[in-house]
């Protein structure tokens, strides 16, 4: 009898998680949007259209700065030498278009900022994600991994680091790193 209760108690807290991963995804398909909030040291905190954060606890890689990183935000433009990053709180949204492919567009709240890429700037690409099949492990820890990237791979939707030097209005980037947006499919 109480193994009943068990198996019946576990496929309802089942169809609960299912329901509830099933309501979050058709809400990103559906063009709403998630706000990615950058948190102290290299931690973020996503929230989906205002709702309940969900943060998330990311070791830096031993490879970058142990320091608080001088920009953090979301890619706006490009310009020569330059890119510009939007800072503060980032909204990104989720679309279909009429043949059923994901488009992206993203907003801030906070100032842009030029950092001036150079030939010493050391660039990187987070690949931490890469080694989730879906949603990363809830409170825990996660170390982050960083591989050689290229600044040509810096798109539209691409998170953005930047530890350097303030000269003026603009950064002299020493260290970027950089994370590709979140992959949707239909």
């Amino acid at each position: 009898m109480n193994k009943k209760i068990l198996i019946v108690g576990g496929i309802i807290v089942l169809v609960l998680l299912l329901g509830a991963a099933a309501f979050i995804g058709g809400r990103l398909l559906n063009g709403r949007g998630l706000t990615v909030v950058p948190s102290g040291g290299s931690g973020l905190r996503l929230m989906m259209n205002g709702g309940q954060p969900v943060s998330l606890d990311v070791q830096p890689a031993k490879n970058l700065p142990q320091t608080t990183a001088d920009v953090k935000g979301i890619f706006d433009h490009r310009q020569d030498n330059s890119i510009f990053v939007g800072t503060g709180k980032v909204m990104m949204l989720f679309q279909k278009d009429q043949s059923g492919n994901m488009k992206t567009s993203a907003s801030h709240d906070g100032p842009t900022v030029e950092a001036v890429i150079t030939s010493q700037t050391v660039i990187y690409r987070d690949v931490t994600m890469d080694q989730f099949n879906g949603n990363p492990p809830a409170g825990q820890k996660m170390q982050q991994v960083v591989e050689t990237g290229s600044v040509a791979d810096i798109g539209q939707g691409s998170m953005i680091t930047i530890w350097g030097q303030k000269t003026g209005d603009r950064i002299i980037a020493s260290v970027l790193v950089y994370t590709l947006p979140p992959v949707i499919t239909k």
